[in-house]
């Protein structure tokens, strides 16, 4: 039983096509808002063929129910989703914004760790080596030569505390730099400019309400690399803030952590991260979602932090709603605090943090949409390696698996969209 389209915009009439294997049998037809209780109107249908014809003006937004009554067994029942307009003119872009390749301690090449991304079902990934742009730079290369339709974004996990900070804990931890113009390791290499410029952030914060605990020298070096991205234009996130390191202690200081997410300029948050860390995930989330930032929302992000392309891609991800599939929308999208984060659980619910209206639209999208999507996506990433292991044209192979992720994307939506 199917049914076109499943994502609806609030109080507009809307014409529905349910299909099923037989009509012979139905007695009614109804809808139910999951989210009201007392809601259940009876619906008026044709039918044509092995297909009702409906139309319903639903006034409820959220999740809701279409149930087909038979006269001789259980009913069956769909599930589809009413948002508002603002959020109807926007599309679910899945993507990965945290993993290595062999420019710092991952094992693959960037442009494996891109395809990986891309059969796992991504829209979108970064590639964000320890204090170094290069390996993104090469998986954005690659992948346009190769013509990969996959978003890659440019990366780089900065140590705050320094390179070194990478393998010893300083106290400072990891921020992501997403699509910023510029390396900011590369920045940092000017030793001069950086401690003058330490120097003045030390000033400035010292105007401010700080923590009285907090070393100001050791923490102006975390605002000096959230300035230094918001400078070059980029998105930063703080990566796995709770992180338990080999002595002992959380890689990053958690007076700067709790700091950081109340005073800062950050734009988001990691909460959930690599797999040996996993028990320390739930405390990032009520961390963040407890201290209020004074500039803006911090958006939740969900990363692989893979560092091998048969390891860990796909288990955690982002879903962010954009425009369309473009470098300025995700960014956008990113900034205006429009994401979700999900830890896929295989044989249980998968975990999501997000606003609440985006957490129960994802947990809707991963039943309804993403299945199909991401054996698309998958694919097709085959395709591409296929064609590139043989040196063969598979255009046609290639066109026709995405004009099928065109046509999911439309029939789902009931509009054309162009992702």
């Amino acid at each position: 039983m199917k049914i076109s389209p499943n994502v609806v915009e609030q109080s507009i009439n809307t014409s529905y096509v349910l299909s099923l294997k037989n009509t012979s049998n139905i007695e009614s037809l109804e809808v139910l808002s999951r989210s009201d209780f007392y809601h259940k109107d009876a619906l008026e249908y044709i039918i044509q063929k092995n297909t009702l014809l409906f139309s319903y003006k639903m006034s409820f937004l959220g999740e809701f129910v279409v149930k087909v009554n038979f006269t001789y067994k259980e009913s069956k029942v769909l599930t589809l989703y009413c948002l508002n307009k603002n959020m109807m003119a926007l599309r679910p872009l899945k993507g990965d914004l945290h993993m290595h390749s062999i420019y710092s301690d991952g094992r693959s090449t960037p442009f494996s760790m891109v395809m990986a991304s891309l059969e796992a079902g991504m829209d979108f990934v970064s590639v964000t080596d320890h204090d170094s742009y290069e390996g993104s730079l090469k998986a954005i290369a690659k992948a346009s030569q190769n013509n990969i339709d996959i978003l890659v974004l440019a990366g780089e996990e900065v140590s705050v505390g320094g390179k070194k900070d990478m393998s010893i804990s300083q106290g400072n931890g990891h921020i992501l730099s997403i699509n910023a113009n510029k390396s900011i390791e590369d920045q940092r290499k000017d030793i001069p400019r950086y401690e003058k410029e330490l120097h003045e952030i030390i000033q400035t914060l010292k105007k401010e309400e700080i923590d009285a605990n907090i070393n100001l020298f050791h923490y102006a070096k975390n605002i000096w690399v959230i300035n230094k991205i918001q400078e070059a234009k980029g998105i930063s996130i703080l990566a796995h803030p709770n992180w338990v390191y080999k002595d002992g202690k959380y890689h990053l200081h958690q007076a700067f952590y709790k700091e950081m997410l109340k005073s800062s300029h950050l734009d988001g948050v990691e909460v959930f991260g690599e797999e040996k860390i996993k028990e320390h995930n739930n405390m990032t989330h009520l961390t963040a979602l407890q201290t209020k930032n004074k500039h803006k929302y911090l958006a939740p992000f969900a990363n692989s932090d893979a560092h091998d392309s048969d390891h860990e891609i796909g288990e955690r991800f982002s879903v962010v709603f954009a425009k369309d599939k473009s470098t300025t929308s995700v960014m956008d999208a990113m900034r205006d605090g429009l994401s979700c984060a999900v830890y896929r659980r295989e044989n249980y619910e998968h975990q999501y943090i997000g606003k609440d209206e985006l957490a129960q639209y994802v947990y809707f999208l991963i039943k309804e949409y993403y299945p199909k999507h991401t054996t698309l996506k998958s694919r097709l990433a085959k395709l591409y390696i296929d064609q590139l292991i043989n040196d063969e044209n598979f255009d046609k192979k290639i066109n026709n698996v995405k004009k099928k992720l065109e046509e999911h994307t439309n029939n789902f939506y009931g509009k054309k969209t162009n992702l």
